[in-house]
């Protein structure tokens, strides 16, 4: 019964700290798009209107 129960408590750690990075990757991957439509609007700006 101990050794399940701390096979369950890491999952548990396991599970929260993916959770965390999984959050964070995320934010990474908005801020990125966000970037990548500003560039690619301002090249098609360039390429249309200048």
């Amino acid at each position: 019964m101990q050794n399940d129960e701390q096979l369950i408590s890491l999952l548990e750690a396991s599970h929260a700290k993916l959770s965390e990075i999984n959050t964070n990757m995320l934010k990474v991957f908005w801020i990125v798009a966000v970037f990548a439509f500003l560039y690619f609007g301002l090249m098609l700006y360039l390429l249309f209107f200048k």
